[in-house]
């Protein structure tokens, strides 16, 4: 496990997001509306998808700043509207370089147990279905549609809000914390995409975070404890998008105060026991896989650059052998026919 001491150092490649395309779904307040501001600040283009019409007052103060945004309707749990987003995105920008899920919804205690008259009460999944669903669906949306534009693989990325609480759990908050779980779970399973594909892939873990989804009730329990600013999870979001560090591809990025940011590789994530062993053996092998096919194109490049007739003169020798052996197996088969026919 690495710790970032200090929050001001992962702002030092913020430069490099200039001219790139943002998605941000979740961006009409809070973390979301932080992070757009961010990237914007250091020239990038903003798509903000959201349910809220609040997300135009966003675009408005980033096209006033001299910056580039829009802003389309999306609600996460309408496949349609995810979908449209990342259209408009690519009709709009010609690009989607970066994926930043930063889909919260505010009723985090919802779906406790609860009863009327000695009968249990079904519980409230919205929190489960907006945090999870939506954030599923964003994905599935951007696993396609961030394959286009010119920017380089790696370049790209995909990050995905998750919480404190997928590390330990909230009280009386089941859905809220089955949801940032279930989002770990998710960045796991699609990690040996990213691998193939070579894009970057994260998932930002804060603790209580100061924004105005934070209910009176939570805000009341939380006295004494400092809250995080959402200018702080922001950072860590660019910095994630802009670090050149490959090695940062599947980490967890714990934010558990306002001190260090703890930041875990998968493989600290991931299961060692049972059949996981061989799956991770076989995903660290289509890890090499991909690094052998990039190096070999690389090498077949120079390779063409540099002895493209050597290549054409081998190639016609393989031909040339290969119709020697065809019409040696010919010659024989014809021989034996011949041999067959007079002993019949």
């Amino acid at each position: 496990m690495s710790v970032l001491r200090d929050i001001s150092p992962t702002l030092a490649h913020a430069n490099s997001v200039s001219g790139k395309v943002v998605v941000i779904t979740g961006a009409a307040n809070g973390i979301g509306l932080e992070t757009a501001r961010l990237f914007a600040q250091y020239g990038a283009k903003i798509v903000i998808g959201d349910i809220s019409s609040k997300a135009n007052t966003a675009v408005e103060g980033i096209i006033k700043a001299g910056g580039q945004a829009i802003y389309v309707p999306c609600n996460v749990l309408n496949w349609m509207d995810v979908v449209n987003l990342f259209r408009r995105s690519v009709s709009t920008f010609d690009a989607v370089d970066i994926v930043a899920s930063v889909i919260e919804h505010g009723n985090t205690c919802s779906g406790a147990m609860d009863r009327k008259a000695d009968q249990p009460l079904p519980p409230d999944i919205t929190t489960l279905e907006v945090n999870l669903i939506g954030t599923i669906y964003t994905v599935h949306a951007a696993l396609e549609y961030i394959r286009h534009g010119n920017c380089p693989p790696f370049e790209k990325s995909l990050i995905l809000m998750g919480s404190m609480a997928a590390w330990g759990g909230i009280p009386l908050a089941p859905m809220y914390t089955a949801s940032k779980y279930a989002i770990h779970g998710l960045m796991g399973s699609i990690y040996p995409v990213a691998t193939r594909d070579n894009f970057r892939l994260a998932c930002v873990d804060p603790t209580w975070t100061d924004t105005e989804l934070l209910s009176l009730a939570a805000r009341t329990v939380l006295v004494g404890s400092e809250l995080i600013p959402v200018s702080r999870v922001a950072e860590v979001i660019l910095h994630i998008a802009t670090n050149p560090d490959t090695t940062i591809n599947g980490c967890s990025w714990l934010i558990p105060d306002n001190g260090p940011v703890a930041v875990l590789p998968v493989e600290l994530t991931c299961v060692h026991a049972g059949a996981y062993p061989m799956i991770n053996n076989r995903i660290s092998r289509v890890k090499l896989c991909v690094v052998l096919t990039v190096v070999g194109q690389q090498e077949r490049t120079l390779i063409k650059s540099s002895g493209e007739r050597a290549l054409k003169l081998v190639a016609r020798q393989l031909v040339g052998l290969a119709r020697r052996v065809y019409l040696g197996w010919a010659l024989i088969f014809a021989l034996v026919g011949v041999s067959l026919y007079r002993f019949i």
